[in-house]
């Protein structure tokens, strides 16, 4: 079943090196040695309260990579470094809710 299929993409957040660069929607995100795409952004914004830009990414076994740094193509010379994290960025723990 394509749930289980080894590899398969996963939403995750990147949080990217430059806190002021915002992603392009749409970039791909780069294998290691950079001559094939593992994913995509699906989501960018610079977050007010985070004081930063934060994506959101499909990107191949990404729940496994929380942590990891990854290359994202801007365009066909230039790349951006992303850390791989959670897709929450704010309150995780939920507890704006019970306010």
């Amino acid at each position: 079943s394509d749930l289980v299929r080894k590899n398969r993409k996963q939403l995750v957040g990147l949080l990217t090196e430059d806190p002021g660069f915002v992603l392009p929607d749409g970039a791909h995100a780069l294998s290691p040695d950079g001559t094939r795409a593992v994913g995509h952004v699906t989501s960018t914004y610079h977050s007010p309260t985070l004081k930063r830009s934060i994506a959101m990414a499909l990107i191949e076994d990404g729940a496994a990579r929380m942590g990891q740094t990854i290359e994202i193509g801007i365009d066909r010379k230039t790349t951006a470094t992303a850390v791989i994290s959670s897709p929450v960025f704010y309150d995780k723990d939920g507890a704006r809710q019970n306010v």
